[in-house]
């Protein structure tokens, strides 16, 4: 990690706007989540994740950072992303619409949280590194301008991290990767991160929304087609035979034990779920022996239920 050394990036979405399967305790108010933001930071958290689509958050962050330099509290890195349109709707857009796209999300980004430049931008879609795009050149353009520190991308799967790799302007990535994700590891993704030496990464969809956590069969979208119970089985008996705390330790543990993984995005409503994140990133994580064991017992679950978007 080049800035700190805390593993919990403070997922700011359930702050700002409602979110997850499992999440029954809703927004909190307003004064509420700038205390969560405060309280983290006194805590010695120094990574804040939000994006300009998450309601309220980056001006929630806006607030607790007024607060925090007033307290004398250590300034922490912020991380947002750029509402990005899908290709075909990208398409359609003039190098001068573009352009305008680009500028105005990174501007309202920029006022939303207060700051003068965006310590960390992320992309949410991939096409713009697959081709020359005015979208990616423009960020480029802002960057060299001041407004954005460093580039990344949020990406969705190993196939566009290995994308991403191909460009030295990306240095931060988010990854989506849990307990179940097969797909991590069948590639050798993490490899080729390792070769890159100058990247920092982080973990996002850590319980899956919540699912992971819920021991619920019913909260279980379509696309699991009926595997629920048999993921439910296997992470009870992987979390006793670890002599893990609870499933949320055995997931958190099970992420970073990848050693490229630096941090990992927990989202909360609560002081009280603050302090379980806390404890969650600090607890020994899973040593490669304990993460084959636990590789070899989960089931193969469909694709479509890694990715929520298409619950």
């Amino acid at each position: 990690m080049t800035i700190g050394t805390h593993r919990l990036v403070l997922g700011t979405a359930q702050l700002g706007m409602q979110y997850g399967i499992a999440n029954a305790t809703g927004i909190p108010d307003r004064n509420a989540a700038v205390d969560i933001v405060l309280a983290a930071l006194r805590a010695g958290v120094n990574t804040l994740d939000t994006a300009h689509c998450y309601g309220d958050a980056e001006s929630i962050l806006r607030d607790a950072l007024a607060l925090a330099v007033q307290e004398g509290l250590p300034i922490p890195r912020v991380i947002t992303k750029l509402d990005t349109p899908l290709a075909e709707e990208a398409e359609q857009l003039s190098d001068k619409e573009t352009i305008q796209f680009v500028k105005q999300g990174v501007i309202s980004s920029c006022r939303a949280l207060g700051l003068e430049q965006l310590p960390v931008l992320l992309i949410r879609e991939s096409w713009p590194l697959m081709r020359p795009t005015m979208f990616w050149e423009t960020l480029l353009t802002l960057r060299e301008q001041g407004l954005i520190h460093t580039l990344g991308l949020s990406a969705q799967s190993p196939a566009e991290v290995q994308l991403a790799l191909k460009f030295p302007d990306i240095r931060h990535l988010q990854v989506p990767i849990n307990i179940l994700d097969h797909r991590w590891r069948n590639s050798d993704v993490f490899a080729q991160i390792s070769v890159r030496g100058d990247l920092t990464v982080h973990a996002r969809s850590v319980f899956l929304q919540g699912l992971l956590l819920a021991g619920n069969n019913s909260l279980w979208p379509d696309v699991s087609q009926g595997c629920g119970p048999d993921v439910i089985h296997a992470l009870l008996k992987a979390k006793q035979m670890l002599n893990r705390s609870s499933l949320a330790d055995l997931c958190t543990a099970y992420v970073l034990s990848y050693p490229q993984i630096s941090g990992v995005v927990l989202g909360l409503e609560t002081a009280e779920q603050l302090e379980e994140n806390l404890r969650l990133v600090t607890t020994p994580a899973l040593s490669n022996a304990e993460r084959k064991f636990v590789d070899d017992i989960i089931p193969y679950v469909p694709s479509a239920l890694l990715n929520p978007s298409s619950w």
